[in-house]
């Protein structure tokens, strides 16, 4: 008699991270990643930071960990107190929109497809006329730095215009953790805790969405990233007949395959056909499960 068995998940290794690049001083550039912060529940200053080229995030394997520390906790933990828990945070990225391949990289909780439906001139309107905003206006504006690469713009006060809340809610204050309807989805997470980190093209790009990664912050600010997909998210196991389904949640975007083993240290081989998440749950199915008594999933 077939008895169901623990399933195993594939395991993403960890590499060494390079040292962290320095801080840079704020001139802001299209492909600069914003590193921003608010309290809805508390209002006082945005505090934003300059973190440097997206490209520090692009183009790691898998399970790739780093720390991200080229920028001053003190300065934003000198606005909200050394707790942080409650501030919203977001990560916001983009090129020019003369870019060969023009991307938004935008933090958040996981869009939907609505996310990847813009076309160019709304692409450009919505993400790239939001984030380049946030970028260049404290500079433009001339306001006083808090650090090298680092503002405390009051959203409310003498250089409201060039703040975060401002920009992205389009002076209204409202909806700025969706970039005032700019974008579908949440692109802040409130301290401690992950933000997906997305990679958004307009309408007809090659690649229109990729999740690059996930950023993961402390209630001390500690920021880490690891890049390629979330684990897969394995719900259960059915069996019937001779047909086995494993499911799982599944993120926009990413590859799922299931794996198969008759038992552990026999090796894993591919099952059935590859599924291409697109947010929902799903199964992947072994429609000749007598061969095998342990699946795992891998995502990439």
């Amino acid at each position: 008699m077939n008895k169901l068995l623990p399933i195993i998940a594939a395991a993403l290794a960890l590499v060494a991270a390079p040292a962290a690049p320095a801080a840079q001083t704020w001139n802001y550039k299209d492909g600069d990643v914003l590193l921003l912060f608010r309290n809805v529940n508390n209002p006082n200053n945005d505090v934003e930071y300059d973190v440097g080229s997206v490209g520090q995030f692009l183009g790691h394997t898998n399970g790739y960990a780093t720390t991200v520390s080229n920028w001053n906790p003190a300065i934003v933990q000198g606005v909200y107190g050394t707790d942080l828990t409650g501030v919203s945070v977001a990560l916001l990225a983009v090129t020019s929109p003369t870019s060969t391949a023009p991307t938004a990289w935008v933090s958040g909780l996981e869009p939907n497809t609505k996310a990847y439906g813009d076309s160019v001139s709304d692409w450009n309107f919505n993400y790239y006329g939001t984030i380049n905003a946030i970028g260049v206006r404290p500079e433009t504006y001339s306001v006083p730095r808090a650090d090298t690469n680092a503002y405390s713009i009051n959203p409310s006060g003498k250089y409201k215009i060039t703040s975060y809340e401002y920009v992205a809610s389009g002076g209204t204050y409202n909806g700025v953790s969706q970039l005032g309807g700019a974008v579908p989805f949440i692109v802040e997470q409130t301290i401690p805790g992950a933000l997906d980190f997305w990679a958004v093209q307009p309408v007809g790009a090659s690649v229109p969405n990729h999740l690059v990664g996930t950023f993961n912050i402390a209630a001390d600010g500690t920021l880490t990233f690891t890049a390629g997909p979330n684990a897969p998210g394995i719900t259960g196991i059915t069996r019937t007949g001779n047909v086995s389904a494993v499911n799982i949640g599944t993120t926009v975007g990413v590859n799922y395959q299931l794996l198969g083993s008759p038992k552990l240290g026999a090796g894993w081989s591919a099952v059935g056909s590859p599924l291409v998440g697109d947010g929902n749950a799903h199964a992947l199915y072994d429609t000749n499960a007598a061969a095998a008594g342990f699946y795992g999933v891998t995502a990439q």
